[in-house]
């Protein structure tokens, strides 16, 4: 548990330190040249993802500030390139079983439910199994991925508005009023290296890591070994590294180390909250756990329930919370006890009961006016928060 908690503080340090390295606006430098029409600018944010998947601000902030002006010299939808980079940051990186800020916070979720309701088996194994379930955020990929090749008409997806007007108003909610320490200001030349490098060797740090743990537990091969490993522990460790090693990097090009620090702490404070959820929830599952919580709904809808219906149940269940908290994590930590509490009693399936849990609770971080990645997205595309969630 301390691993997680580290691990989430310190990859919000690091995404926020990338912004001042110059990565985006020198990835931004190298692609303007093959930008031609509007839908090279939406592919941009694509491109782009390999690069910014680690944590949904940052994701929608570097391709933001990446794709933003390309689809303004191509002239188009901006409407159309807000679905896409929500899209992109919210959906994929729940579907990213890797260094992501999401990764630390569901199988800190999943362990604790499994723990709760005395299911055995690695959370990391069901995670993985409950990827390809997740039928919300694996459709919303696809549909925004259509709009780029297939000019939607329906006026209610209001992804057909003429160009970009640089002039057009905030609407709802202002840059600064959405997210101020996530506003990237370049400080030094753009340098896509250093954004690459780290990244890099983050990447290989990890898997590395993965088969080194899982190997000392005696694993015969190296699939077994990376399903064996040690994952929090693993993650943790690469991430210290590669913090250490970027300050390193950037201090060598004589970026401020009050820069570096001020970022630092403006990314790890920006986890707190979803640090503050997860403490929460390993807290209520305890006490759940001690009140015989799995036995009461055993014995309440155990024979009553049948097993196809509990996905359905908790997808539900988790999108209407979701969508009125705004909180993708929050939701997760509330609905995932419950939900593998009904899945052991009703014999349902549970790698697609917890891809029905990811899903539900995937709609607030996609659709609700109250979730981050709408607000964000709105704010940094300059178009109102109520019209891109419509």
């Amino acid at each position: 548990m301390p691993n997680i908690i580290l691990f989430l503080f310190g990859f919000g340090a690091l995404a926020e330190m990338f912004k001042v390295g110059g990565g985006i606006s020198g990835f931004a430098k190298i692609t303007e040249p093959y930008i031609k029409t509007e839908r090279d600018a939406l592919l941009s944010v694509l491109w782009a993802s390999p690069l910014t998947f680690l944590d949904c601000c940052f994701h929608v902030i570097a391709t933001g500030t990446i794709s933003k002006p390309l689809l303004e010299k191509a002239g188009g939808s901006k409407n159309k390139l807000a679905l896409f980079v929500n899209t992109t940051s919210s959906q994929l990186i729940v579907l990213t079983p890797f260094a992501t800020t999401y990764v630390g916070n569901i199988l800190g979720v999943i362990g604790s439910s499994m723990t709760q309701v005395g299911l055995a088996g690695n959370p990391y194994r069901i995670y993985l199994s409950a990827i390809p379930l997740n039928f919300y955020s694996i459709s919303m990929l696809g549909i925004s991925i259509l709009a780029i090749f297939y000019s939607f008409q329906f006026s209610w997806l209001r992804l057909a508005q003429p160009a970009y007007k640089p002039e057009s108003a905030a609407g709802d909610h202002d840059s600064h009023e959405a997210h101020g320490e996530c506003h990237y200001q370049g400080k030094v030349p753009p340098r896509v290296a250093n954004l690459l490098l780290p990244l890099a060797f983050l990447l290989a740090l990890i898997t590395y890591l993965f088969w080194w743990t899982g190997q000392a537990k005696r694993a015969t091969s190296v699939v077994e070994a990376l399903l064996s490993a040690d994952y929090e522990k693993a993650i943790f460790v690469a991430t210290f590294a590669t913090l250490v090693a970027t300050t390193l990097l950037y201090v060598l090009q004589k970026i401020p180390m009050k820069e570096l620090q001020s970022y630092f702490l403006s990314g790890g404070t920006e986890m707190l909250p979803p640090i503050v959820i997860l403490l929460l929830a390993w807290a209520i599952t305890g006490v759940t756990q001690q009140l015989g919580f799995s036995t009461f709904i055993g014995g309440l809808l155990g024979n009553a329930l049948p097993p196809q219906l509990v996905p359905v149940i908790v997808f539900a269940l988790g999108g209407l919370a979701s969508y009125f908290m705004g909180s993708s994590w929050g939701t997760w930590a509330l609905v995932m006890p419950l939900a593998l509490s009904l899945s052991v009693t009703t014999g349902a399936n549970v790698p697609l009961t917890v891809g029905a849990v990811l899903a539900g609770g995937s709609i607030g971080d996609n659709l609700s006016p109250l979730g981050e990645t709408p607000v964000l997205t709105s704010a940094i595309m300059d178009i109102p928060v109520t019209g891109h969630v419509s």
